[in-house]
């Protein structure tokens, strides 16, 4: 509940004090109505039917109905406005806490549960929040008045207790047998989620693989099963509402019963005139507050299924990061475009093994490192220690003579251009992807996102596009081709102008023209920038400054191509396998 005030502002108050006088003045309204009600019923009896003598109560009764609408409904506007704003900041939070995750933080929660937690979850607080302090405020009010009109009556006031009793007690326990069913309920979207999204992302390799069986089996067994979960969740939610009716019912029934009991024992016609008048307001009193205590109800039945929300959401705003900012924003002593690593080791969280062992090297401003490994030797992870996705077990990262785990995250990321292993576009358009990569404060013209594409070798297919620049770019790109993706994702990064460009194995979608073009465009426009280029293709390494060979986590060669083909088996190994015999000589 701290939480959830934490998120209010000074229009949010505003707004709930608000909700809380109209629905307070909307509860005396509506509880007066009974009253009036009753002087007409007594008007009737003693005035034999004249319209006249009950025309001011009548009005008087319109007069509170319609009060009591108009608060109602204002009300009903304050607390939608003011639960929406609230859960939207909490949404806005969650959010910007999963923007701070890195991948050791991302590996903990699955992208289906994060999206159901800002959605499913979120909403259940919202609607707990509209609930719950419409209970707080008018319930309480609507029992003490009703309980104090209904006072003198014991014989009716025991059927009022009876079936308030009877309620609560077939409530909790219905209740409390649907908790560890909403909790499965929750888990099993998240899994929905996950299958639905898995389908989507990879409707190619469904549809290449036949995999339609697969995946509907999958899909079915786990919707089966969370179509049998709702369902006995809901039976038991369900099955309170029969309940209620049955007390409503049942509790009118009652008192009328001892009302007519208690009429036809009496002996006088006037006593038996004015004790019907009262049983009518009582019933309408002992209805009001019987709803009173079955909206406390339900609101407390909530409560399991809201603290299950909350706790997820929690789970992840109060998830410690694993990467800690820094305070620096500039290398040391003014260097620019070097990059160090100082017998770096590195595992992965819960791995029994480091991924790189005892490495290090060395870059100065302008050169390029090219580094190549079998699958699996740790290339990919010797980039995510540079851009700090993880620190390291052991040993340090130095970019321009600073430690990188001393270094701001966005002022370290600022300094880089990254190509991932995995091409991957935003939906939006051309443009917007490309520029994209403009360093933070400043926006890029279209003649420099051109000759981002230009040196990216996009620029081409992107000027035959319908639009160009601003054509349509569909969710994670899939309206254009691998090569193309991969372009367009080393355009963005050209776009940035970074100090180092580091790429994943960014080349291999291209073809062997397309790739020379590529790498001579980049050494003559980004000649002072420092290239890290991790690469399975000998032909898109073998002109760097340095070559690291990886193999099983440690450098086991390092130099240019043709010192690496005279001291280094696993790169002559290689080389063989991609290079012709004169190629080699």
């Amino acid at each position: 509940m701290r939480k959830l005030v934490s998120y209010m502002g000074s229009v949010e108050w505003l707004q709930i004090i608000v909700f809380v006088v109209l629905t307070l003045v909307q509860v005396l309204l509506t509880l007066a109505i009974p009253d009036h009600m009753k002087h007409i019923t007594d008007l009737m009896q003693s005035s034999n039917g004249n319209l006249q003598a009950i025309a001011p109560s009548g009005a008087w009764m319109f007069v509170c109905s319609l009060g009591a609408l108009v608060c109602a409904v204002v009300a009903s506007g304050c607390i939608a406005y003011a639960s929406s704003t609230v859960i939207m900041r909490m949404r806005k939070d969650l959010f910007d806490k999963i923007l701070s995750f890195n991948l050791t933080e991302m590996k903990r929660f699955s992208a289906s549960s994060l999206i159901t937690r800002c959605t499913n979850d979120v909403e259940q607080v919202r609607l707990f929040v509209c609930l719950g302090l419409q209970a707080v405020v008018q319930c309480p009010l609507t029992i003490a008045i009703a309980i104090n009109k209904m006072s003198g009556r014991p014989e009716w006031m025991a059927a009022v207790l009876f079936t308030v009793l009877f309620l609560v007690v077939t409530t909790a326990t219905l209740f409390a047998l649907s908790v560890s069913k909403m909790a499965k309920v929750q888990r099993l979207i998240d899994i929905v989620n996950r299958i639905t999204k898995e389908h989507l992302t990879g409707m190619r390799v469904v549809h290449a693989y036949n995999g339609y069986e697969l995946q509907q089996r999958q899909f079915s067994q786990t919707n089966d099963d969370l179509t049998k979960t709702s369902i006995s969740a809901n039976r038991l939610s369900g099955a309170i509402q029969p309940f209620y009716f049955l007390c409503v019912n049942g509790l009118t029934l009652a008192i009328y019963v001892i009302g007519s009991i208690m009429i036809y024992m009496l002996p006088d016609v006037g006593e038996k005139h004015q004790l019907f008048s009262q049983m009518v307001v009582f019933a309408t009193y002992a209805l009001s507050a019987f709803e009173a205590f079955a909206m406390i109800i339900v609101v407390i039945a909530f409560m399991p299924r809201v603290v299950i929300s909350m706790r997820r959401v929690a789970e992840v705003t109060e998830t410690e990061v694993t990467i800690s900012d820094g305070m620096a924003t500039t290398g040391a002593n003014g260097r620019f475009g070097t990059l160090e690593f100082r017998n770096v080791s590195f595992a992965y969280p819960g791995a029994a093994e480091n991924a790189l062992k005892n490495v290090s090297f060395s870059v100065e401003k302008g050169q390029t490192l090219a580094i190549i490994g079998a699958t699996g030797s740790g290339k990919t992870t010797l980039l995510n220690l540079i851009v700090r996705f993880y620190d390291v077990t052991d040993g340090a990262v130095y970019v321009d003579g600073r430690d990188v785990r001393d270094y701001n995250l966005w002022a370290l990321r600022d300094k880089i251009g990254y190509v991932p292993q995995k091409s991957f576009l935003f939906a939006g358009t051309i443009g917007s992807n490309i520029d994209y990569g403009h360093k933070s404060g400043l926006q890029n013209t279209l003649a420099e996102i051109k000759r981002a594409s230009e040196i990216g070798q996009s620029k081409d297919f992107i000027e035959r596009k319908e639009g160009a620049y601003g054509a349509r770019v569909e969710e994670g790109g899939s309206n254009f081709s691998g090569g193309q993706r991969q372009r367009l994702t080393i355009s963005r990064a050209v776009c940035r102008d970074p100090e180092f460009y580091l790429f994943d194995d960014s080349f291999s979608a291209l073809d062997f023209k397309t790739d020379a073009v590529l790498r001579k465009t980049l050494r003559e426009n980004a000649k002072d920038a420092t290239q890290v280029i991790v690469g399975q293709r000998i032909g898109s390494i073998m002109n760097a400054d340095v070559i690291l060979v990886i193999d099983k986590g440690m450098i086991v060669g390092q130099g240019t191509h043709q010192e690496l083909l005279q001291t280094c088996e696993v790169y002559r190994e290689i080389a063989s396998s991609q290079l012709s015999s004169e190629e080699l000589s």
